[in-house]
């Protein structure tokens, strides 16, 4: 048995060593380009304002149910600011006519199911899980919650003191605080998308607020269904038609997109914590728009400048190279108008100059010299291994596509994706770092203690360091 053991051994050793030399250097290994289209959703249009999309797979017996109102928190009126979220939240959480919200409760942990409801700025989504065995019945239910929704007055006052909570403990996190206060400076307070809730804004909130939130922007209005998962088409279709036949499928009104301006001069901010021993800092200005001609290829000069994690020039100067942070980052984002141009860290009150003067030199850099072929190559070759990866579910190409579509990108954006990937060079790197980053236009907001950093940030401006007031809410 010793030399049995020993045989065996030697015979493992030999197969390994055997594939050990066999292997080739990884630096000189080829590998076929990526030759990856996302699945197209299926489509039916059921009556007019009544949309179908599906993506049929059997591959396990569940199915996944997404609803979408093209009506959100835009449509907050300005004084009650958090109405089209509480609305969504109460039709899945406050009970429908029938059941009590406790009841409704019993049912979906009976089922199995998960049902889920947000408002977002531009459209509401409810989503449903279910076990095919269970879909029936989990479908009744959530057709129950957006056709009859109850709005029971103890949930609403639960899911007020739920936002009055938030509301009170919002700044307690300097990293939110920061993400928080940074877009008003860049968009204005007043600009729809950045909008807060106080308590002035969700303690007038009745249920006659919210019923009437519901008849005016989600009740009767146009609605897409998409359905991915173990389902027969024909006999979904029917049940979305007949569960729909008194909904009148009124098509959205058409809003305005305001142009975007800097709202705040280029300068430097400073909120005073004294109890912070470590500075939180946002430096940029205004991004793009989400259809702009390089809303693809913009994903490269990202990764390269400050998304690339260590591949990124931000993040391997701030965090690698000269250990000032444990996160930094920088990206230009898009947005309905234009997004945002911005750049993130947390440092040590005593860095906090070092990390933006580092910041402003990459921005500088960037936008004179080429980047690398290497840089290119590396940021080509995740972008479209990460996009492959987007689509690991039927679920998830079916609302990737819908979100697309409702934003208005083309119906090939994702089909062309890679292939505009792989035309970037180093000469459009330049030309967008050209067009989209503007060092001379940078707004900086470091929220720190004042008495720490006044000095350094001081010393980056001729200007004066504007003290902005942390909001009591």
């Amino acid at each position: 048995m010793k030399y049995k053991g020993i045989l065996i051994l030697v015979m493992l050793v030999l197969v390994g060593g055997t594939w050990l030399f066999s292997q080739k250097d990884p630096d000189i290994l080829k590998f076929k380009d990526i030759d990856f289209k996302p699945i197209n959703p299926g489509y039916e249009k059921i009556r007019e304002g009544l949309n179908f999309y599906y993506v049929e797979d059997d591959e396990i017996p569940a199915v996944n149910v997404y609803i979408i109102i093209r009506n959100g928190q835009l449509d907050d009126p300005k004084e009650k600011v958090g109405l089209a979220s509480l609305t969504v939240k109460l039709m899945t959480s406050g009970g429908t006519k029938d059941l009590t919200p406790e009841e409704v409760e019993e049912k979906i942990d009976f089922l199995g199911a998960r049902i889920y409801a947000y408002a977002g700025d531009e459209y509401s989504l409810f989503s449903l899980w279910t076990l095919k065995k269970n879909f029936n019945d989990s479908w009744k239910l959530l057709m129950d919650m957006i056709i009859n929704p109850r709005f029971d007055q103890k949930r609403l006052e639960i899911e007020k003191m739920k936002e009055l909570e938030s509301i009170r403990r919002r700044w307690d996190r300097p990293v939110f605080a920061a993400f928080t206060l940074f877009p008003e400076l860049i968009y204005g307070k007043d600009f729809a998308e950045v909008r807060r809730t106080t308590s002035s804004s969700i303690n007038p909130i009745s249920s006659t607020d919210i019923e009437n939130f519901y008849r005016q922007f989600i009740k009767d209005r146009e609605i897409i269904i998409a359905f991915s998962g173990d389902f027969d088409r024909k006999e979904v279709v029917n049940l979305v038609n007949n569960s729909f036949t008194g909904w009148q499928c009124i098509p959205p009104v058409k809003r305005d997109i305001p142009a975007v301006t800097l709202a705040a001069a280029p300068g430097i901010y400073l909120i005073n914590k004294e109890d912070m021993t470590q500075a939180v800092v946002c430096v940029g200005h205004l991004g793009i728009n989400r259809l702009d001609p390089d809303n693809v290829e913009i994903n490269i000069l990202n990764f390269i400048y400050g998304s690339g994690s260590f591949n990124s020039r931000i993040t391997r100067e701030i965090r690698s190279n000269r250990g000032l942070a444990y996160a930094a980052f920088g990206s230009v984002t898009t947005g309905r108008d234009k997004g945002t141009f911005i750049n993130f860290s947390m440092t040590k009150n005593e860095s906090v100059g070092e990390v933006i003067t580092i910041m402003r030199e990459i921005m500088n850099d960037i936008t004179k010299k080429s980047v690398t072929p290497e840089e290119l190559e590396v940021a080509k070759r995740y972008e479209k291994n990460s996009f492959v990866h987007m689509f690991d579910s039927s679920a998830s190409v079916l609302l990737r596509k819908l979100i697309n579509k409702l934003q208005g990108y083309p119906d090939d954006y994702l089909e062309t994706y890679i292939e505009r990937i792989e035309k970037v060079n180093v000469d459009k790197v330049l030309e967008m770092a050209v067009r989209t980053i503007h060092p001379d236009q940078l707004i900086t907001l470091v929220v720190g203690k004042k008495e720490a950093i006044m000095e350094q940030l001081k010393s980056l401006t001729t200007g004066e360091v504007i003290e902005l007031e942390l909001p009591r809410e």
